[in-house]
């Protein structure tokens, strides 16, 4: 009999997928539950399977298309497509490399070389070669619609120097360019070069390099991701498979809890000392440090010409602002887990070495709960209120949307509707919509929407959150940019950024940056919500903690190092 991390190494199927053996005949009464019990003990012993929660959807199809943002699963990257290298936030940005081993700028900044790691085989055993990387990138500059990176603001061509090597040619100097590869998977072109169209492929049966790209089964209520049976990095994995049930939302998370099925995930627990530690003092755990700037944001491209007038008025935002009663937000909506930001430029608590106190003072003033103020702009502006007490543009043009926040997302609901309370004392007719979080995804994406409440993902250094929601560039091509907002000023002093070769240079462009944000007030910050992160030691150890902070402990999409957590997984004695 093998031993047990040997049996660990590997899933125990048959050749119909199950796990063990089917039970043949029928058992009633106790001698079933015994045969469960026996069943369940031997795939304990023969598998380690880590139950995950990492999207909160009332129904799921199988997806796990890595282009595809609104659709795809969110067990897709990371664990089907490694990254190739990983910025540790904790760790003073400080690189992890993965698929790749090491880049390089030419002395004119003006290429960079990346060597990918030797010896890397896709799942199906396919060699992973500087030709897959090449292909993956030609694809986006080729198709607009799936390049998620924004590949083509930057790059001019893309040359396979040698099997590992990939030299990539840019438009101007970016020495920006390798942190805005973060979020780029490699596809292998085997695969995806007959693919017509490469955003509509469901990719129900990955071909991936990450270390968990078997789909075993898929359900609408579950599904298992296990073991690449070609993972470079076998050696150093212990988890065997992914079990990924269907959560629609925190109530439904708060009923499940009791049950003890869980062993990482990340939701806003109300009492979660009370709810969640009480339950299993000895292996309930969390840590929730303070995570991205979560703002109002305007679709200031929105169909609707009274709310696009609005919108695109920097006195209407400013009053938008001064309705937000951001206290009871984190108090009330938040159980004080988030904090309060109070800056126009709504830089996060983590990057307080980069603030700059010139775009505070009086720019922060528009971020107090001012009703009366709010009304005396919007009235001096000539917002005019109708019959009914809802205000109208100044040009006579109605002013009325939602806000969309996803279903399920209670503690988000909750600071909408309290924001929606804030507008209507002010006469702006705004009501909250609770779109499935797919399709609040899609709305974002297809800029349907007309408000949102949303978090901006952060990188390393501050930089790539605000270039990536307030560039020209992106757009609203990414769900961090919603508000497609335009600034000829702000766009120059990001390209100036990217061009900037020392961090003396670097940090006085962001001095810049905040200054134009604060003034503008493009988007509305109200709060930095915390990192969701609850695991239990009762089934695995190894977990990061508030008393080893080694990376970013969330499990959600937007989290890279979440790969790297899982490796430091394994089964409890």
């Amino acid at each position: 009999m093998p031993a047990v991390e040997e049996m660990r190494s590997r899933p125990i199927v048959t050749g119909t997928g199950n796990i063990i053996s089917r039970v043949s005949a029928r058992v009633f009464g106790g001698v079933m539950a015994a045969s469960f019990a026996m069943l369940a003990a031997g795939q304990a012993q023969a598998e380690s399977v880590l139950t995950m929660h990492i999207e909160e959807q009332t129904s799921w199809v199988q997806n796990f298309n890595p282009f595809d943002l609104g659709g795809r699963r969110q067990s897709t990257m990371d664990f089907v497509y490694e990254p190739l290298v990983i910025f540790n936030d904790y760790d003073s940005g400080k690189p992890v490399w993965r698929l790749a081993t090491g880049y390089k700028f030419a002395d004119d900044l003006k290429s960079i070389t990346y060597t990918l790691r030797d010896g890397v085989k896709w799942s199906d055993g396919k060699p992973l070669t500087s030709a897959d990387m090449k292909f993956t990138l030609e694809l986006m500059l080729k198709n607009p619609a799936v390049d998620i990176v924004g590949v083509g603001e930057s790059v001019a061509s893309v040359e396979a120097v040698s099997p590992t090597e990939v030299k990539i040619n840019l438009k101007g100097v970016d020495t920006h360019f390798p942190e805005s590869l973060a979020e780029f998977p490699v596809v292998p072109e085997h695969i995806w070069k007959d693919v017509a169209d490469p955003l509509a492929f469901k990719n129900e049966k990955p071909v991936g390099s990450g270390p968990m790209t078997e789909i075993r089964r898929f359900t609408p209520q579950v599904y298992e991701q296990c073991r690449n049976p070609n993972y470079w990095d076998a050696a150093t994995l212990k988890v065997d498979c992914l079990k990924l049930p269907q959560i629609a939302g925190n109530d439904q998370m708060l009923a499940l809890l009791p049950e003890g099925g869980l062993d990482w995930f990340g939701s806003f627990l109300p009492q979660i000392d009370k709810t969640y530690v009480g339950l299993d003092p000895e292996h309930n755990a969390y840590w929730q440090p303070p995570a991205e700037t979560v703002s109002f944001q305007m679709n200031l491209k929105s169909a609707n010409a009274g709310n696009a007038e609005a919108f695109n008025d920097m006195t209407f935002r400013r009053a938008f602002s001064l309705a937000m009663d951001r206290v009871s937000m984190v108090d009330i909506a938040g159980f004080g887990y988030p904090v309060v930001n109070a800056h126009a430029s709504g830089l996060p608590p983590r990057f307080d070495s980069w603030r700059n106190k010139a775009a505070e003072g009086a720019q922060d003033e528009w971020l107090a709960y001012d009703i009366d103020r709010a009304n005396k702009l919007l009235d001096d502006a000539g917002y005019k209120k109708d019959g009914e007490g809802f205000r109208t543009t100044p040009s006579g043009k109605p002013i009325t949307f939602p806000i969309i926040v996803p279903n399920g997302w209670t503690d988000w609901i909750d600071a909408v509707q309290i924001a929606t309370e804030g507008l209507r004392k002010i006469g702006i007719n705004a009501s909250v919509a609770t779109p499935e979080y797919e399709q609040w995804q899609k709305q974002i994406l297809d800029g349907s929407f007309e408000a949102v409440m949303n978090s901006r993902a952060d990188g390393p250094t501050p930089f790539r959150g605000y270039f990536q929601s307030l560039s020209t560039a992106f757009g609203g091509r990414i769900t961090s940019a919603p508000s497609r907002y335009s600034n000829p000023e702000l766009d120059e002093v990001f390209d100036a950024y990217r061009r900037a070769t020392t961090d003396e240079d670097r940090k006085k462009l962001f001095d810049q940056v905040q200054l134009i944000v604060a003034d503008n007030l493009p988007v509305v910050p109200v709060f930095n919500g915390p990192t969701w992160y609850q695991f239990s030691t009762k089934r695995f150890t190894g977990w990061v903690s508030k008393e080893e902070p080694a990376m970013n402990p969330e499990d959600h999409d937007n989290n890279r190092m979440r790969l790297m957590h899982l490796l430091r997984l394994k089964p409890a004695e």
